[in-house]
């Protein structure tokens, strides 16, 4: 029969107590009605940041053009995502869009778009990144481009739609544990 230790009592109370102390701190700040929507959380031990209304710029990438947002009436298609902490930090930028053109074409214009930050790493499904490296996972449908680092990468997911295409510009970046000085 395991018996309970007073030993591991003192961390889990000592842990339960400060994640009480930061929930109780924590300031949550919501913007928005429908579609548009912006949520700010900002804790002792980290924030984050939501936002809906996404420029697309900030993917370090161009539209193609001719190429329209693709909405809903909830903006799901386009999310700013940041947390930060002293532990580490992630910044993700997507945002979806429909062209008329076929897939061939958005890729080809996306490859020389991609070869500004690296090696373009061309998938036929879903791709992700290990260890700095990308790899192909042969899932899912259509295709995806990927160019950077494992810190700081851009990728562009393009599926076929009907004639034409949709397709996702997406900017992440990462940051380890901060230096402590």
């Amino acid at each position: 029969m395991k018996t309970f230790s007073s030993k591991r009592a003192i961390p889990a109370a000592v842990l339960a107590g400060a994640m009480h102390a930061a929930l109780a701190s924590c300031k949550i700040q919501k913007q928005g009605e429908g579609g548009s929507k912006k949520v700010d959380i900002e804790t002792p031990i980290g924030n984050m940041h939501v936002d809906t209304q996404v420029d697309p710029k900030d993917t370090g990438l161009a539209v193609y053009p001719g190429a329209t947002r693709a909405v809903d009436e909830e903006h799901k298609h386009a999310a700013n995502l940041t947390m930060d902490s002293s532990l580490f930090g992630v910044k993700v930028v997507a945002v979806r869009f429909r062209s008329d053109d076929p897939p061939e074409r958005l890729i080809d214009f996306y490859r020389s778009q991609l070869k500004a930050y690296g090696d373009v790493m061309e998938c036929r499904g879903n791709a992700t990144i290990v260890h700095g490296k990308v790899n192909c996972l042969h899932t899912g449908s259509g295709y995806e481009l990927v160019a950077g680092t494992e810190e700081r990468h851009h990728a562009v997911k393009v599926q076929p739609d009907g004639k034409g295409s949709t397709f996702e510009l997406v900017y992440i970046q990462t940051r380890e544990e901060k230096e402590t000085q």
